[in-house]
């Protein structure tokens, strides 16, 4: 369990900025690389991909080459206590009920605590056919975390945010050492089905503690 909820925690915290588009629907994804963690590396590929309509958000993270999956679901942006965190994993389906306190409260890639902005627009790269450049995001315990956004796709930053980035992100880098976390995106979709943002059937409800029972020391 400790492995799997490092994975969770730092992956759902780095998007608790809310980095969605200000277009109507859509979707990107990302690959997820921790290259200083070695027991990590040995879980296999990890991918996450944002979904967003005008109204709603949907997180989906897959691990361990899909062999465990897992989802947060937002029915209503401006309402996010209701946010619903969905897993499958050993063939079995949980709804973790309760605010999901140990996945995505953490302060990981979050502007709230931001000090500092900078930009580099000379640092350039292409991806997905966007052109990005770098920010480098300053936070008030020093540690800093960067960027490569473009302006194509425009941003929104959750009310808690200091700062607002200049435009959407397209790989992202934080931590350092064996916390050092890669994201890439890989593919950007201009439309989602409405059915990604609808809460599924067949989950078991339980609490965190409930989960770390059943799961055992994975």
């Amino acid at each position: 369990m400790k492995n799997f909820k490092q994975i969770a925690l730092i992956a759902f915290a780095i998007f608790s900025t809310q980095f969605y588009a200000q277009t109507k629907t859509g979707a990107v994804t990302y690959e997820m690389e921790m290259p200083e963690n070695e027991q990590m590396a040995q879980m296999g590929s990890n991918t996450i991909k944002i979904s967003f309509n005008e109204k709603s958000t949907a997180t989906q993270m897959d691990m361990m080459g899909g062999m465990v999956s897992m989802k947060t679901i937002t029915a209503d942006k401006n309402n996010t206590k209701d946010t619903r965190m969905l897993m499958e994993m050993m063939g079995k389906k949980y709804e973790v009920t309760g605010e999901a306190e140990g996945f995505g409260n953490s302060d990981i890639g979050s502007l709230k605590d931001a000090e500092a902005i900078t930009y580099d627009k000379k640092d350039t790269k292409e991806i997905l056919g966007y052109k990005c450049y770098k920010a480098t995001v300053k936070m008030t315990d020093g540690k800093s975390g960067l960027f490569y956004i473009t302006e194509a796709i425009a941003t929104q930053s959750k009310a808690t945010d200091k700062m607002k980035l200049a435009g959407f992100p397209l790989e992202i880098m934080v931590g350092e050492g064996e916390g050092k976390v890669i994201l890439k995106a890989t593919a950007f979709e201009k439309t989602v089905s409405e059915k990604t943002f609808v809460i599924p059937e067949g989950y078991k409800k339980v609490t965190q503690e409930e989960l770390q029972q059943e799961l055992g020391g994975f």
